[in-house]
């Protein structure tokens, strides 16, 4: 008798049933998770933008006046250390200011009304609700943003406050 090498059909059939079940179990758990990492990946950008106004503030003791808008515009034109606002801002960050998006592809949008005269005021930044349901985000600074809601944390507004140091002008 002769000894065979090899697999015969059936079994490659067999381990080939076998992997495609396998798969297919898998993929259901896979479907949903590029939808949770784009969420993920919105709330580690706005900490991120947070932490770069925190070490602006750090470095220079006081933050650019913003406007509400686009985070690319909303940074007013004063200069720091030599540096334009948002040239330092982007040192910071590490990527230039019209480069950064949500996952969805629109700009992160500040709000506020800090001055840099008076080191006085309050900077949110959030994420645009865009053409999704979005959700009022207050933080006790007079000032209401629309954002994004997080349906994987309570449909929680995606939106961070930065800092607030109270102008004297805020309605209780």
């Amino acid at each position: 008798m002769k000894k065979r090498k090899g697999f015969t059909m059936v079994e490659l059939m067999v381990v080939i049933i076998i992997m495609a079940i396998l798969g297919l179990a898998v993929i259901p758990s896979l479907m949903g998770s590029s939808d949770k990492a784009k969420y993920s990946r919105a709330w580690s950008d706005l900490t991120a933008i947070s932490n770069a106004f925190t070490a602006f503030y750090g470095r220079v003791g006081n933050l650019p006046t913003i406007i509400a808008g686009p985070l690319e515009e909303a940074i007013g034109n004063e200069s720091f250390d030599g540096m334009s606002a948002d040239a330092l801002l982007q040192s910071f960050l590490g990527t230039p200011l019209d480069e950064i998006e949500d996952p969805w592809g629109n700009p992160y949008q500040l709000a506020g009304n800090w001055k840099s005269d008076t080191g006085k005021g309050h900077i949110i930044v959030y994420v645009d609700k865009g053409t999704t349901t979005g959700g009022s985000a207050t933080f006790g600074t007079g000032i209401t943003v629309t954002a994004r809601l997080d349906p994987y944390s309570d449909n929680m507004p995606m939106a961070k406050l930065i800092i607030n140091v109270p102008t004297g002008e805020e309605t209780p």
